[in-house]
C-alpha cells in the first residue's frame, strides 16, 4: 500500500476511531495486493481502483466496528452470508481476532480465493462453499451464531429470512444498506441504526436486527424440512432433477432473451461487456433487463445452486464449475457444465 492509500486509509480509521497495530496495516496491504492480482483474472469485485477498494470496501466493512465491539467476546462466533471477496469478514477478523469467523459464500472460485488469502494473512475462518438457505440447515450452523452479517442488501425482508436460521435467541444480524432503504418488511427488533461519517461512506446505514422468528416456529419448519427430506429424496431424485434441469432451461431462456434485448438497444454494435457487468445488481443490466440473476440448479452431485458467472473466449474448454458462462464477443451465456442431463444431452450445449 503506497503511502497516498496510507493516508487515505488511516483518515478513515480515525473517523472511525479505529486503531490499528504495524501487523494489522501490513495484512490489509496483502490483502490489496491479492484481491487486485486475483480479480484481474477472476473478476471478484469488478473493475475498481485502488482508492475504490480502500473506501467502498475496507472501510465500509470496517464500518460495523463501532456497531459490534461492545457485543464482542472472546466465545463470538461471527458469520458473513454472500461475503464474496471477504468482505465485511476478513477486515472484520484482522481488527477484531478474538471473533471466530465463518464465511460464507456460493461461489468457488471466491471461496478459493479466500482460503488462500486467509493463509496469506495468517488468519483462521472457516471457509464454506454453498447456499445460506441450505447451509442454515446443517445442526453445526442452526441457531449457533452470535452474530451474522450481510453486505450490499437491497430487499431485507429476504435476508433477514435468509440469515434468521443461523443465529442463537439473542443473535444480532448486522446489515449494511443504503441510507433511503424501506424498513416496512422488516420482521425482527431493530436495535440499532447506525450513520457512518459521511465524509467517507456517503448514503450508508448499519443496521442491527435481532431475529424475529421464535424457536418454535424455527424448530417446526426444520421438522417439516427434515420430513419431506426423508421422504421425497430418496423415491424421487430423478423427478427432482429434472425439475431443476427445466427450471435451469427457463433461466437460460430469460438471460438470452435480456442479452438480445440489450445488444438491440445499443443497435447491435455492443453485448454486455463481460460477467462482472451482467452480475452488477446495480448495473444496467440487472436494473433494466432482469429483476435478479437467474440460478443455475442441476441437481448434480458435486454443483450447487448458484448464481454466478465467469468469463470464457470463444473455444475455450469448459471449467466444469455448475454455473453460467459467458462469451463476451458472441453475447452467449451458457451453463458451464461438462455433464448430460437426464436425456444424454450435454448440459454445455443446452
Amino acid at each position: 500500500m503506497n503511502s497516498k492509500l496510507l493516508e487515505i486509509f488511516l483518515q478513515g480509521l480515525q473517523i472511525l476511531k479505529i486503531e490499528l497495530n504495524q501487523k494489522q496495516l501490513e495484512q490489509f496491504s496483502i490483502y490489496l495486493k491479492e484481491l487486485k492480482e486475483w480479480n484481474s483474472k477472476f473478476n471478484l469485485i469488478g473493475p475498481a481502483a485502488d482508492e475504490e477498494i480502500i473506501q467502498k470496501h475496507f472501510l465500509d466493512s470496517l464500518s460495523i466496528v463501532p456497531v459490534i465491539k461492545s457485543k464482542i467476546t472472546k466465545q463470538c462466533v461471527l458469520t458473513d452470508i454472500g461475503t464474496g471477496a471477504g468482505f465485511p469478514g476478513i477486515p472484520l477478523k484482522i481488527v477484531l481476532p478474538e471473533i471466530s469467523l465463518t464465511l460464507l459464500d456460493s461461489s468457488k472460485k471466491k471461496t478459493e480465493f479466500l482460503r488462500y488469502l486467509c493463509k496469506r494473512l495468517e488468519i483462521e475462518a472457516k471457509i464454506v462453499c454453498g447456499r445460506a438457505e441450505e447451509i442454515s440447515n446443517k445442526p453445526e450452523y442452526t441457531k449457533t451464531q452470535d452474530i451474522v452479517t450481510a453486505r450490499a442488501v437491497t430487499k431485507i425482508f429476504g435476508i433477514e429470512k435468509l440469515c434468521s436460521p443461523f443465529l442463537k435467541k439473542d443473535g444480532i444480524l448486522i446489515l449494511q444498506i443504503s441510507s433511503k432503504t424501506d424498513f416496512k418488511e422488516i420482521k425482527g427488533e431493530i436495535m440499532e441504526k447506525f450513520i457512518p461519517p459521511s465524509a467517507i461512506l456517503p448514503g450508508r446505514m448499519i443496521l442491527s436486527l435481532k431475529r424475529g422468528f421464535t424457536l418454535i416456529e424455527l424448530m417446526i419448519v426444520v421438522a417439516i424440512i427434515g420430513l419431506l427430506a426423508a421422504i421425497a429424496i430418496p423415491k424421487f431424485a430423478n423427478m427432482i432433477r429434472k425439475s431443476k434441469e427445466g427450471a435451469t432451461k427457463g433461466a437460460l431462456g430469460n438471460l438470452r432473451s435480456a442479452i438480445t434485448l440489450y445488444y438491440s438497444d445499443f443497435e447491435g454494435f455492443q453485448y454486455p461487456q463481460n460477467a462482472a457487468a451482467i452480475m452488477n445488481i446495480s448495473g444496467p443490466f440487472q436494473t433494466k433487463y432482469v429483476n435478479s440473476m437467474p440460478t443455475v440448479k442441476l441437481g448434480i452431485s458435486g454443483h450447487t445452486d448458484t448464481a454466478d458467472m465467469d468469463d470464457f473466449n470463444d473455444g475455450d474448454t469448459s471449467t466444469d464449475l455448475g454455473n453460467w458462462g459467458y462469451i463476451t464477443s458472441q453475447g452467449k451465456a451458457f451453463v458451464n457444465c461438462i455433464h448430460t442431463d437426464t436425456k444424454g444431452e450435454l448440459i454445455s450445449g443446452w
